[in-house]
């Protein structure tokens, strides 16, 4: 019994010691305090990126592209419209995408604006929130790169030109010989 009582004590006093000795994870001592001062807490750093914002309706893209447009397409009738009601109406937009993009796929899982003229493509305008985790600029540096300004068999785009503003990217081609429209007009209406 004696040897099972100092086996406790021996064992109670080296936990009493280990929580004595006890440092923090990054290995310095645990501060000091004086008991009548609270405790001092270091300043939590900012997250590295801002939160997400709330992702836009299809509603809220269509206003905001024609927000953008207005104005400066001049007397050409056009539809400010989103690919998804595109989709719904029967109309087919992975093939028109891939003519403004050589053959690049419309990105899985976002949503688009597009400001489109009611007869013929005489210019492309679009609005696009990439997929929830997808990034903007990369999506705009695709865009960019896949661009193809002779998607019209009749016009060649001489104005192109995107932007990336609060998660969402502009991406614009025109031809501002043909029809007055410069792309760069449409980026500062954006980015204002």
């Amino acid at each position: 019994m004696k040897k099972a009582i100092a086996l406790i004590l021996a064992l109670l006093m080296v936990l009493a010691l280990a929580a004595c000795a006890q440092e923090n994870a990054d290995g310095s001592e645990p501060p000091k305090t004086n008991a009548s001062e609270p405790p001092k807490t270091e300043a939590s750093e900012p997250p590295e990126t801002d939160p997400p914002a709330a992702r836009l309706t299809d509603e809220e893209l269509v206003a905001r592209i024609t927000a953008i447009c207005d104005g400066k397409t001049g007397e050409m009738p056009v539809e400010n419209t989103s690919f998804a009601a595109l989709k719904e109406a029967g109309f087919e937009t992975e093939g028109l995408w891939a003519n403004w993009f050589n053959g690049m796929a419309i990105p899985e899982g976002a949503d688009i604006a597009v400001n489109q003229p009611i007869m013929g493509q005489a210019h492309v305008v679009l609005l696009i929130q990439p997929a929830v985790g997808a990034s903007a600029e990369e999506l705009k540096a695709e865009l960019d790169k896949n661009a193809n300004p002779n998607w019209m068999i009749c016009m060649t785009a001489d104005s192109v030109a995107s932007a990336v503003k609060d998660g969402l990217v502009l991406f614009v081609m025109t031809s501002k010989e043909e029809l007055g429209l410069d792309a760069q007009s449409f980026i500062d209406a954006f980015n204002a």
